[in-house]
This record gives structure tokens, sequence and C-alpha cells, in this order.
């Protein structure tokens, strides 16, 4: 019996594997102990969605002496930000990346830890370490499946995206697409300022803070322990960092005041739908110190006690990202001269403030926060 499409099926099944073959040997994103060194771009130009990919790039590129590991909130600390603000910073890079979870931050931790040499390293420290590890959910996103030890799942990297980096590494460009820029991301943030800072939104966000205003003060339920990705991989992580002589700075976000009440109303925003928010966060803060401060080459900041920065939410796209480039280049600036530290001496000043400032917002800007000269 005659096939007739049985050289057709081949030739193509044959042109795939020699496709693979040919991305497996160029190796665009450093995942394997072969293939060409890729180059990033030295201007910060990748969007949110593509770091994620990066993980091994970055942390084999010996040319980067600071990088900047975080969530959502972080993305805004450009490269540009930390090579003026911070001291001995030659070469930045941010691997922020959306909606971080346990077992994704785990796979970058063990890129960086096996193969970085950068010299300083700011871990951004958000509400989601707050959640016990077996209540998250990892980002359908996120490409676990580069960083895995199943050698046979990385063909599900293969497409036309890795077609496109292998040809820029061949013709020794950076490595870098036009769907990885942040221009189409930048357009998407202002889109949502505008909408969050519309005359109606800010009437609802107005009337939701009266409104919650007696939730947001329910307890935590957690304990340190029960905060366990803390214990088991931030502490851990940011430990074997300084321990091999790097400078750790962990960064708790400085979220909008607002969003303790956005948190305590919504019953759509998943794991962020929480009255505990403020009463988790405090907890968060005070494990953290209670893990890492006074350990050599580690240190804590926190910048709620910026008077009117968290308050002023025309510094904020919305209650959870802080999109005022002076404000994050002055946390920036205030990490390299040592200001805004949260430590074992003033922790639980800090957290009595800082929850008495949350409980007594009042939304308005009539006092906006302007960077210091």
């Amino acid at each position: 019996m005659k096939r007739p499409f049985l050289p057709f099926i081949m030739a193509v099944a044959a042109a795939c594997w020699t496709l693979a073959f040919f991305l497996c040997v160029i190796d665009c994103l450093n995942i394997y102990s072969w293939g060409m060194r890729a180059k990033l771009k030295t201007d910060g130009d990748y969007s949110m969605r593509s770091t994620a990919f990066l993980a091994s790039v970055v942390a084999k590129d010996p040319d980067l002496d600071t990088v900047f590991i975080g969530g959502s909130p972080g993305h805004f600390f450009t490269t540009r930000m930390m090579e003026d603000a911070l001291p001995n910073t030659g070469r930045a890079f941010n691997l922020s990346y959306g909606s971080p979870s346990a077992k994704d931050r785990a796979a970058v931790e063990r890129q960086v830890l096996r193969f970085s040499h950068a010299r300083r390293f700011i871990i951004e420290a958000d509400w989601t370490y707050a959640i016990p590890v077996t209540d998250q959910h990892m980002s359908e996103s996120f490409p676990i499946y580069l960083y895995d030890d199943v050698w046979w799942n990385d063909v599900r990297g293969i497409n036309w995206q890795t077609l496109a980096l292998s040809i820029a590494v061949l013709r020794g460009d950076p490595l870098w697409i036009s769907g990885w820029g942040k221009a189409r991301e930048q357009d998407g943030y202002r889109n949502r300022y505008d909408r969050t800072h519309s005359p109606e939104a800010l009437a609802d966000l107005r009337e939701m803070v009266v409104h919650q205003r007696t939730r947001i003060e329910t307890p935590s339920k957690l304990t340190c322990e029960q905060m366990d990705e803390v214990a088991n991989n931030l502490v851990p992580f940011a430990r074997a960092l300084a321990a091999r002589g790097a400078e750790v700075d962990v960064l708790m976000p400085l979220y909008s005041s607002i969003i303790y009440y956005w948190a305590a109303e919504s019953k759509s925003r998943e794991q962020l739908a929480r009255p505990t928010l403020l009463g988790d966060e405090l907890l968060l803060r005070r494990c953290l110190v209670e893990a890492l401060d006074g350990l050599p080459g580690l240190r804590i900041f926190a910048f709620d006690d910026v008077p009117g920065l968290a308050a002023d939410f025309s510094n904020y796209f919305d209650p959870g990202h802080l999109y005022n480039p002076a404000a994050n280049l002055y946390v920036l600036r205030s990490i390299a001269r040592g200001e805004h530290r949260l430590t074992r001496s003033n922790v639980a000043d800090r957290n009595s403030e800082m929850k008495r400032n949350v409980i007594q917002y009042q939304f308005t800007s009539e006092k906006p926060w302007a960077a210091p000269p």
C-alpha cells in the first residue's frame, strides 16, 4: 500500500529535529555548559515578560556587578538608575518578573548561586513571601521547563522566539527581540495610570478607604514559621550570597498606603484579597529582621518612614506599583547611603508607626511628595 505523504512527513520531522539540534548547539539562553555566549543589552530595554527567560544568561554574565531580583514592583528600578545611584556599579541588570512564587524563585536562585559573580544583590521581599508555600500558585508564564532537571522539557522552548534569538547570537548582536522591548509595556502602564487616576476611579478609591478602615486592622493569622518561603528560600539565599562576599540588600517594596484597603475589599484578586495584608506585611518585616539583621554583608531597607511618599497616590499607577522615577531613584540613593534601614533596634517602633500611618490614612494629594534635593 502506497503512502504518498510518508516522505513529506519524514522530511518535516527531519527539518524539526535539525532545527532543534541547531538551537540546542547555539544555546541562546545559556542553559547548558556549551553554546555561544549571549550578550545582554546594556540599556536595560527588557520587558517584565522577557526577564524570566534570562536567569541563566544573567547569572553567567561575568560583566554584571549588580543584580536586582524581585517581582513586579521591583521592575521599575531601571539599570540606568542602579548604575547611577549605587557605588561601584558599572553594569547592572534587573531580573524582576511578574507573579513570583517559591518554585520559580528557587529556580532563579539556583542559577545565581551556581554561576553569578556579581558583587551586589538587591532582593525584593514582596508580600508574596508571606504566603505559605503550599498556598502559592506559580505563574503559567514562567518557563520553569528551562530550569528543571528534565532535559526533554527544554523542547518546549523551541519556537520562533528562540530561533530569532539564536540568529542574533550568531550575528554577535545582543540577546533581544522586538517583543521583549519596554515600549508597549510602558504604554500599558501609562494607560493603567490614566484609568486609576480618573475622577471616577479616585472617587471609588476614596470611598473604599472609608468603608474598609476597620477591616485592615485584621490581625495576621500567620507566624514566622508558617511564612516558610522566608525561612527556606529567601534567608538561605541571602546568607549564601553574603557568605561569599557579596553585598546583599533586602528591600521591602514601597507600596501605596491604599493597597491595604484595596486588598481588604477585593474578592477577585486571588491571594491579594486579604484583610490581613497589613498584619502579614508587618509580621514579614519582623521575621526578616530577626533572621538577617546583624549578619555581615546583609542589610534590610524599608521606606514606609518617608513622609508622604506612600500616602501620595500620584506616585503609583495602581496601589501596588510605584511609578515615579524620582521616587525609585530616591530609594536606590538611600540604599547607597545606608538610610532607612530596618533593624532589630527599630523594627518595633517602625512597625507601630507604619500601622498607625496606614490606619489613619486619608486619601488626598494635598501634600504631594517631592524628591529631596
